[in-house]
């Protein structure tokens, strides 16, 4: 049987699309990673300055690109059969790119399949989760508290 993950990401702006931080959940939220990037990429959009990067935790998740992508692939092969799920296309990609270390890397990656959610009630769902919780609201951007709500949504709709 998969194990279902839930992923989100954040970048530094749309158009160069660095990736800031990322966030994975278990389904029953016991297990999660999160990790930013060290140094922060440069050139963050209006956005990012003043939303995303507000919200980064810093400290022991700032991690140099090598060690991200390290510590991210022990996290996903610790899984049997991992399913990630995302809502952007482009958290896809930023995965991927982590889970080289960002070039760092040239070695097999854990195997993974990716779940892009686009069901509508589950999207729904999300924007109910964060109508309901205004503390969680106040950190949405923040890579683990979206990938939370992601988790939690598809639950609610879908179920394990």
């Amino acid at each position: 049987m998969a194990d279902l993950l839930f992923l989100d990401t954040e970048r530094n702006n749309d158009a160069v699309r660095e990736l800031v931080s990322l966030a994975l959940v278990n389904a029953d939220a016991t297990q999660c990673f999160y990790a930013e990037r060290a140094p922060r990429p440069g050139a963050p959009s209006s956005f990012g300055s003043k939303v995303v990067y507000p919200l980064l935790d810093g400290g022991d998740a700032a991690l140099s690109d090598k060690n991200f992508g390290e510590q991210l692939r022990g996290f996903v092969a610790s899984f049997d059969h991992p399913r990630i799920h995302f809502d952007g296309a482009i958290d896809k990609r930023q995965l991927a790119r982590a889970l080289t270390g960002f070039g760092t890397w040239s070695g097999e990656v854990p195997a993974w399949e990716p779940v892009l959610v686009t069901r509508q009630d589950v999207l729904g769902e999300l924007e109910i989760y964060f109508g309901c919780r205004p503390e969680k609201a106040a950190r949405r951007y923040h890579a683990a508290v979206d990938a939370e709500a992601l988790r939690a949504a598809y639950i609610t709709i879908v179920g394990l």
